[in-house]
């Protein structure tokens, strides 16, 4: 087990932290993504109000985790610009839609693709930049991507598919990142 503990973390992709003492941060990252795409789901006549604060709030503090561990943790260069500005962006992002949760559907539906494409993006990154677990980082990366161009592609796209499509991206991103979370419970 101390050989283990030298040799670092194992867990890698997907997480927004690879410290095993912060897996509650990324088990929290996931709870919060799951309960948003249970609503979103849940609710697929929701009002863009309702809907616009869902994704502000998540966004928010999924943006606010990415920072701290960004400016708290010591991945080298690359990964640590890589989470900030992330982190940045999904803040950016959930303040456009917590301050505008009315406007319209079109700057919602951009707003939350932008987000997508950028975690895809950085979470594919991931996976061609760090050896262990690049799977795991590749799927999340081509799940975010997805989402965010199927979503840019179609901008005539329904406020129920829009919840359909965003919950059920928010589900799996938040079970994997739950399910990692605990993994890294057990590494600590």
């Amino acid at each position: 087990m101390e050989a283990s503990a030298q040799q670092g973390p194992q867990i890698v992709g997907g997480a927004v932290t690879i410290r095993p003492d912060r897996w509650w941060l990324v088990a929290l990252l996931g709870l919060l993504s799951i309960v948003v795409g249970i609503l979103a789901l849940a609710y697929p006549g929701i009002t863009l109000l309702a809907l616009g604060l869902f994704f502000g709030i998540n966004l928010l503090f999924a943006g606010i985790l990415w920072v701290m561990v960004g400016v708290d943790e010591d991945s080298g260069a690359g990964g640590r610009a890589l989470r900030l500005i992330v982190g940045f962006l999904a803040i950016l992002a959930g303040m456009v839609c917590l301050v505008r949760p009315g406007a319209s559907l079109l700057a919602l539906l951009i707003v939350v693709a932008f987000w997508f494409v950028m975690v895809g993006v950085a979470d594919l990154a991931r996976a061609f930049s760090e050896p262990r677990h690049r799977a795991l980082s590749a799927i999340l990366g081509l799940i975010g991507v997805a989402a965010g161009v199927i979503i840019v592609a179609n901008p005539d796209i329904g406020l129920e598919t829009l919840a359909l499509l965003a919950g059920i991206a928010f589900i799996v991103r938040g079970t994997v990142e739950l399910i990692a979370g605990f993994a890294l419970r057990s590494l600590r």
